[in-house]
């Protein structure tokens, strides 16, 4: 990954620099922990171009949504059977 781990006081006393840095990606720890991630100019440009955060943003929401979960533990114990997407588009008017 194109990334580096930078301090979250670091992130603070270096705004600037961090923002215009052409690395990529740098996850910012607090108290080494995850707080967050900063993205390059040019990576976000890409990201929002390609429609990936788009897509990371409704998996995080199908992540948190309770039937969402509860489908896929009740597929993966085998106890629901696949259906046609057409079928599936119909039922929930997708």
């Amino acid at each position: 990954m194109l990334s580096e781990f930078i301090s979250i006081t670091h992130l603070q006393r270096q705004l600037k620099k961090v923002f215009y840095s052409k690395t990529p990606m740098r996850v910012v720890l607090s108290h080494n922990a995850v707080s967050g991630i900063v993205f390059s100019q040019e990576a976000a440009e890409l990201l929002l171009k390609s429609g990936a955060l788009d897509q990371i943003q409704e998996e995080l929401w199908e992540l948190h949504d309770k039937e969402t979960r509860d489908v896929v533990i009740r597929s993966r114990k085998g106890e629901t059977k696949p259906i046609p997407f057409d079928t599936f588009a119909k039922e929930y008017g997708v």
